[in-house]
């Protein structure tokens, strides 16, 4: 006699599939979402980070100019003396704009990098544009045109550390209309300020203009350079 052996098979029923596919749906949109959040979150950390280098790079570039400013250059009279001839100006600046003049034998280039012509002298002017935008130029050269730095910049801002008469060496922090000697002038702080829209909250920093604590997501950029061949 044989037996026959039947195992019983159950399926799932539709509830139970409707309810996987609507649990792997889940899954799979959480997922999704946690790649959204980590490639925007990284994508701002990155536009952050660029703009950070933008500024950083720009204020090294007006610290190293401002170094060169007031640059002799050495001459020979006609009993063949050596002398310095210095510039007519090592630094001005009228509210936004600051101007640095050295000799061309310390570097040929502007700031801008471009090597300049015969002309003996170079003189930097940086300002803000009307399009936002820190820029330079050789204004001794016809020939050429402000080049942007750093773009996205909201306020520009120069503080001059002027000598003070008397016997005791002393400096303070003034803006371009409060400098009375600029030939006294031996530093320069520079101020950029800029706003970081959509990139969340940044670090409170000093506005360029009042100083007081900026609301994110704008935030300013300072560094101080020093003239190195001021005249004592």
């Amino acid at each position: 006699m044989t037996r026959c052996l039947c195992t019983s098979q159950h399926g799932h029923t539709l509830v139970e599939s409707l309810v996987g596919m609507v649990l792997s749906l889940w899954v799979i949109m959480a997922a999704f979402a946690a790649f959204a959040w980590v490639q925007s979150n990284h994508q701002h950390m990155q536009a952050r980070a660029d703009m950070q280098e933008r500024l950083h790079t720009a204020l090294y570039l007006l610290q190293e100019r401002v170094a060169r400013a007031g640059a002799p250059a050495l001459q020979f009279d006609a009993q063949n003396k050596a002398k310095l001839l210095s510039p007519s100006f090592s630094l001005q600046g009228v509210g936004s704009t600051l101007s640095l003049m050295h000799h061309s034998s310390l570097s040929p280039s502007d700031c801008q990098g471009h090597q300049a012509s015969n002309l003996p002298w170079i003189q930097d002017e940086f300002k803000r544009s009307t399009r936002n935008e820190l820029s330079c130029k050789d204004s001794f050269r016809s020939n050429t045109t402000y080049q942007a730095l750093v773009d996205n910049i909201d306020q520009v801002g120069f503080l001059y550390a002027e000598i003070l008469p008397g016997d005791v060496p002393r400096m303070q922090w003034r803006n371009a209309n409060a400098v009375s000697n600029w030939q006294g002038v031996r530093g320069v702080q520079t101020c950029l300020q800029t706003r970081l829209s959509g990139l969340g909250a940044v670090p409170a920093s000093p506005a360029c203009s009042s100083g007081l604590p900026l609301s994110s997501p704008a935030l300013s950029w300072q560094g101080v350079a020093f003239l190195r061949h001021a005249k004592p």
